[in-house]
């Protein structure tokens, strides 16, 4: 799924601009593929920082607290790494067919 195409699926929707159109508009010299490379790069910094503090010991929190909240960031994740996987779930047929088809290797 090319993910230029996202911001204008929105568009059909008529709904809120996404962080794309926002992102353009803002920075005026900036295009789309720019915009979304930003924010590629955004979530790979934002994964960086999840994960040093996970691993961080001692925690603060409970174990199964962090647990779940890096369970819920991983779940966001899946759901919109190709596009709204939310809205479209054909996008995520491949991940629940391997949930339950595909042999975990060992």
């Amino acid at each position: 799924v090319d993910l230029c195409l996202f911001p204008q699926l929105e568009r059909k929707r008529e709904h809120v601009a996404s962080a794309v159109e926002c992102y353009v508009k803002e920075n005026l010299s900036a295009s789309r593929d720019e915009a979304v490379e930003f924010f590629w790069n955004e979530i790979s910094r934002a994964w960086k920082d999840t994960t040093e503090e996970y691993c961080q010991t001692p925690t603060p929190l409970h174990v199964a607290l962090t647990q779940r909240i890096l369970n819920y960031a991983r779940c966001s994740h899946v759901l919109y790494e190709k596009g709204d996987g939310y809205t479209d779930p054909y996008l995520l047929k491949a991940h629940i067919a391997s949930l339950f088809i595909d042999d975990v290797p060992l």
